[in-house]
């Protein structure tokens, strides 16, 4: 068991950044969507662009895989997801919004996707629950503290948008460097 946590800090660590950045991510854009004055209609429809993707992304990514391959298909839709941010904060529509949200849910059911099919490949029958829960708690957790980000500085701004964007680059130097 400890040899497999030693053999994957990598990918917990970016895990790790990737969920902080999405659980800032979501929590931004609510509350940005409330300050450019969304209607309750239009921002519902936006924030569940998300699930639409992640839908397509769940049915699509093993055919992407298995004619790419687990890293280069991660690295494309981390920096996909980190892309998307960025556009957030240049096209300040909801239907625009509702578009990214898509993309952002197809890159994040892809990148868990190939993060824990890494974890499965590593781990065995017998310490798999275990590894695969401390993954949880380091998604959950990071997700959770990335939400107080929104403390530092202001929605309306585009810095939160670029914060969000260094996250999850920077996430992908552990994983892809192992």
């Amino acid at each position: 068991m400890s040899k497999i946590l030693k053999n994957s800090w990598a990918l917990f660590l970016g895990m790790g950044l990737i969920m902080l950045s999405h659980g800032y991510q979501g929590s931004l854009l609510g509350v940005r969507a409330v300050k450019e004055e969304f209607s309750l209609t239009a921002t519902g429809f936006m924030l569940s662009g998300y699930y639409i993707g992640y839908f397509i992304g769940a049915r699509t990514i093993t055919s992407l895989i298995s004619r790419v391959g687990h890293i280069r298909v991660f690295a494309a839709f981390a920096s996909i997801a980190s892309i998307v941010v960025l556009m957030h904060s240049i096209f300040v529509n909801p239907f625009t919004w509702f578009i990214l949200r898509i993309v952002t849910g197809i890159s994040m059911v892809s990148i868990y996707t190939i993060a824990e099919s890494w974890l499965n490949d590593r781990s065995s029958n017998k310490n798999r629950g275990s590894v695969l829960s401390i993954y949880m708690i380091i998604l959950y957790g990071s997700m959770a503290i990335g939400m107080f980000f929104l403390n530092f500085s202001s929605p309306l701004n585009f810095q939160p948008f670029i914060l969000i964007s260094l996250f999850m680059s920077l996430a992908l130097i552990p994983i892809l460097l192992t």
